[in-house]
């Protein structure tokens, strides 16, 4: 297939740079939906227990022994090929597919079905070589070459090289019974920024499509601030190195929605070219987390089969208990994004050190499966004897060919989960609780160590998720975008960009009977980044019943970690109303004027003793309650989550001990309830509402039951 061919199914005009009209095109092209192709058979009818496996790191005479051993352990699934460009395209246009047939006829042999990864996160030497443009820079520059990654979604070279691997691999292997899946490219979205000259070209097309004209860009940028107004699109540069100043709030807040249409568009292309090509499979990308540089949700709604991400918390008992509920945050927000329910993780740690209990992993498999999730991939098969990862401790078969310590868990995973799975396979989740996770607001405040000093929105999402666990009940982490009718109680924390529809929208959901949670400076600013002409709580004023007359913030204390100032923080304390537990603030304190709300929780000390911390209000048929303040302490949080879970009148699924996670689960017959004891310590006797059945210890009409440490069970009752 020649490369003109390519060129139009990227959307591409030439070899060259994109022209503006073709830029345009291809991203007002990409706004389709790929509508899901998965035709015949039930992909769905099991849980996947995968490996990551590399036969192109290994002597082929290993392959019989390592998927022998990978059947004996239970292991269905292996996921191969995502940094194999170079074994596959050896050269340009010469393509060897032989090595991976024997290694995909070994798999089925053993009745291990393969996912297969379009391997564009890692370019051959030979594409470098003749297109250095594929590798994109940072503020340091160009790219070198060498490693994994960087390559740029904007370079027509690295598109149509793209594209012309993965056709290839999509026309021999699309119609393989033995794969099952397709991983678009590995981990998308590191790193997080690039500043190659294809990039800046693909960022002014994307503006001028956005603004029409230099006027408006000038208006929503306020290019009269330090002179920065622009006549002409091609006088707009990456302010990366300015001399003071650089990254001013609206160009930074357009940059990542840039980046994140820029890779949304590389996978898309990638899909729509498997979309042609395969039967019965489907496909889905490994996203590291989903509060992420791309958004999670879009491209889940508009072209994969399914969502995934990589577990990598660390095992139970190496840290708090609390620690495990990062692993069901990125759950729940998978299952969300994932059509019909459909996630996977598709790499999971394999290996715990010999200061945990190896039980740990089983546990960390059954947190998965109590969020729906359909399989997870272990990370990996086989440590690596040479590269950048030999020394990685994450691994099943050693250096001296033996199964980890954990060796007996696993096989106890795969023996439980081959039974669970097909019994749970059409198990959905319902959810009375959502958490709004918007990806506007992620991306203006900061995320991982992009965008901000000190704390990011990420961080905060995490506290108030980990606070509702204490109702235990299910969470789902949804779009801002989402129907909000099926909830009781919604958290939207750091909802500080907003427009007057979704104020609208969520004051609605409020008088309908729904309870929502905001906290500081909510509704201050503008989708485009400026700010509104009010305080804190802005837009939901109203609907609060209080307002912000000033604030004592982390930019007033202590810029440089984000916290405010330890003299400030010791003379401070905040108190719930009936309730002898103090917690410190962390970085900001708003200090608010009522207008009918109730206070919830005060704060103690200093001048600012006795005044209102958290506030709730009656509305319409249903609460609002509103956060005026932070705090580093998970207790804060549980507060908080008690109170808007009372207003909202939602009572556990069933009532555990502090420790113990519960979630559920349901098809046409069953409801299957998950306890999940996160601690090293033993809980006994724990009392069921009814007489219930365990389908993992197999004991039947249990009115109490006992969970030793890091133990679970599945309980069941008849749906009414």
């Amino acid at each position: 297939m020649n490369r003109r061919r390519f060129n139009q199914i990227v959307g591409l005009s030439g070899m060259g740079i994109l022209s503006r009209s073709a830029y345009a095109n291809a991203f007002e092209s990409g706004n389709q939906v790929v509508a899901q192709d998965i035709r015949g058979k039930n992909l769905w009818d099991h849980y996947f227990i995968g490996a990551a496996y590399y036969p192109e790191w290994w002597p082929s005479e290993d392959w019989e022994i390592d998927f022998r051993e990978m059947h004996a352990l239970g292991i269905n699934t292996v996921r191969m090929g995502e940094f194999a460009w170079s074994s596959f395209e050896p050269s340009e246009g010469k393509f060897s597919f032989d090595w991976m047939d024997r290694a995909i006829e070994i798999a089925r042999r053993y009745k291990i079905d393969v996912i297969l990864s379009t391997p564009t996160a890692a370019v051959p030497p030979w594409l470098y070589s003749l297109h250095p443009d594929v590798l994109g820079a940072n503020a340091s520059g160009p790219y070198t070459y060498g490693g994994r990654k960087g390559y740029c979604t904007n370079s027509p070279h690295y598109l149509a090289a793209s594209a012309q691997i993965t056709t290839a691999l999509a026309e021999h292997y699309g119609s393989n019974p033995t794969v099952i899946g397709w991983q678009l490219d590995n981990e998308p979205g590191i790193p997080f920024e690039c500043y190659d000259d294809n990039c800046l070209h693909a960022f002014r097309l994307w503006l001028k499509a956005r603004y029409q004209t230099p006027a408006e860009l000038n208006k929503v940028w306020n290019g009269a601030f330090w002179s920065n107004e622009f006549s002409d699109w091609d006088q707009i540069h990456f302010p990366f190195n300015s001399g003071e100043g650089g990254w001013q709030p609206a160009i930074s807040l357009d940059y990542r929605r840039f980046f994140s249409d820029s890779y949304t568009n590389h996978l898309r292309r990638q899909a729509i070219i498997l979309k042609q090509h395969v039967k019965d499979q489907f496909l889905f990308t490994n996203w590291p987390a989903c509060t992420w540089s791309v958004d999670v949700f879009k491209a889940g709604e508009q072209f994969l089969d399914a969502a995934g991400w990589d577990n990598y918390v660390s095992a139970p008992g190496l840290s708090d208990f609390e620690r495990q509920y990062i692993a069901g945050f990125n759950n729940d927000f998978c299952r969300v994004a994932g059509r019909d329910q459909h996630f996977l993780c598709g790499e999971q740690i394999a290996y715990v050190p010999p200061n945990a209990l190896p039980q740990g992993l089983r546990l960390q498999a059954y947190i998965n499966l109590a969020h729906g999730s359909h399989g997870h991939s272990y990370f990996e098969w086989r440590r690596p004897m040479r590269g950048g990862e030999q020394f990685r401790p994450s691994f099943i078969k050693g250096f001296d060919g033996r199964i980890n310590p954990a060796n007996d868990t696993f096989i106890q995973i795969g023996k439980e989960f081959a039974e669970l799975g097909p019994r749970l396979a059409n198990a959905t989740t319902n959810s009375l609780i959502a958490l709004i996770y918007d990806f506007t607001n992620e991306w203006a405040q900061g995320f991982w160590s992009v965008g901000t000093k000190g704390d990011h929105y990420d961080s905060e999402a995490l506290r108030y998720y980990n606070g509702l666990k204490v109702l235990q009940q299910n969470i789902d982490v949804i779009p801002l975008s989402k129907d909000l009718s099926s909830y009781r109680l919604v958290v939207a924390q750091n909802l500080r960009l907003i427009n007057d529809p979704t104020v609208v929208r969520l004051e609605k959901f409020v008088s309908d009977g729904g309870t929502l949670v905001l906290n500081f400076r909510a509704a201050t600013q503008n989708l485009d980044s400026s700010m509104r002409s009010t305080l804190a709580p802005g837009a939901f004023i109203q609907l609060v019943g209080a307002s912000s007359s000033e604030k004592l913030d982390m930019l007033e204390y202590n810029p440089s970690n984000g916290q405010l100032d330890a003299a400030l923080q010791a003379q401070l304390k905040i108190r719930f109303n009936g309730q002898n537990a103090e917690f410190a603030p962390r970085s900001i304190l708003e200090v608010l004027q009522l207008h009918g709300a109730m206070p919830v929780a005060t704060y103690e000390g200093g001048r600012l003793d006795g005044l209102p911390a958290v506030v709730s209000r009656k509305y319409g048929k249903g609460s609002v309650v509103y956060v005026a303040t932070d705090s580093s302490e998970f207790g804060f949080y549980e507060e908080v989550a008690r109170v808007a879970g009372a207003m909202a009148g939602l009572a556990p699924l069933i009532k555990v001990p502090y420790g113990v996670e519960v979630t559920s689960r349901h098809d046409t017959q069953y409801e299957y309830f998950f306890l999940l004891n996160l601690t090293e310590t033993p809980h006994l006797g724990i009392q069921l509402p009814h007489a219930m059945d365990d389908i993992v210890s197999k004991k039947s009409g249990l009115t109490k039951i006992s969970l030793d440490p890091l133990a679970v069970a599945i309980l069941i009752a008849p749906r009414t």
